[in-house]
């Protein structure tokens, strides 16, 4: 008669991008749009902060900026938001 064991494994088998690096997961930068930890192949970084290209957005529409973006104030803006010439709070009555 065959005795059959089971195996419980002491460690996942699927190890983070982190583990495969040997990087600490407090050295693994955080995107400013969305909080995460940027584990993606490209990180941006724009204004000193990181950014998922997905999360690199203009201030005032929300269009992706994948080529150019402008910055005022701590934002970032597209080309057209940026060369508005109302600037938000300074319109006149």
């Amino acid at each position: 008669m065959m005795q059959s064991t089971a195996v419980i494994p002491t460690e996942s088998p699927v190890k983070s991008l982190p583990d495969i690096l040997g990087v600490p997961m407090q050295q693994v930068p955080q995107c400013a749009g969305c909080s995460q930890h940027i584990l993606d192949k490209f990180i941006l970084k724009v204004l000193d902060r990181h950014w998922h290209s997905k999360c690199l957005k203009c201030a005032d529409c929300q269009a992706p900026l994948a080529d150019k973006c402008f910055s005022r104030a701590g934002n970032v803006y597209c080309k057209d938001d940026f060369f508005k010439t109302k600037k938000k709070g300074t319109d006149q009555i």
